[in-house]
């Protein structure tokens, strides 16, 4: 297994992984695109012969905040550590580039998410009423890094 950034080579791969997570409620394909081709975003993938999860997120200059876009690992790999594995590096490479703090937006529901991210010092900031398109409310979570 490795994790490597991602390219637009990877883009049926994290649709895959778009749609086994979260179903109707992931994301276009043109929007990952759109993302990925956006120099503030970093996408990192694990692979095991096939891409079994990935994460992407936003570092913007001059901003002491990373934003985690998307995190999604393939249901039959899940319960193996590769999403902390991933939290893990988003939180260095934010830090590296500057970063204090990450935060994220997660479906209260999504109780498995909900566990990692407490797990890893994430703290719920504010609860965003109907954050998502279909009117599903989101939880902003946040993490101050070390320094």
């Amino acid at each position: 297994m490795r994790t490597r950034a991602a390219s637009l080579e990877d883009l049926p791969a994290l649709m895959a992984l778009e749609q086994g997570a979260f179903g109707p409620r992931g994301w276009a394909e043109d929007f990952v695109r759109q993302l990925m081709g956006d120099r503030n975003v970093n996408t990192l993938v694990v692979e095991d012969e096939l891409v079994i999860a990935y994460a992407m997120f936003s570092i913007p200059p001059g901003y002491e905040t990373a934003e985690v876009l998307s995190l999604a690992v393939s249901p039959a790999r899940r319960g193996q550590g590769l999403g902390r594995e991933l939290m893990d590096r988003v939180e260095r490479i934010s830090a590296d580039a500057g970063a204090r703090t990450i935060m994220l937006c997660v479906r209260p529901d999504n109780r498995e998410a909900v566990n990692l991210y407490l797990s890893k010092g994430y703290k719920v900031l504010a609860r965003c009423n109907g954050y998502y398109e279909d009117g599903s409310d989101a939880d902003m979570m946040v993490k101050h890094l070390e320094e």
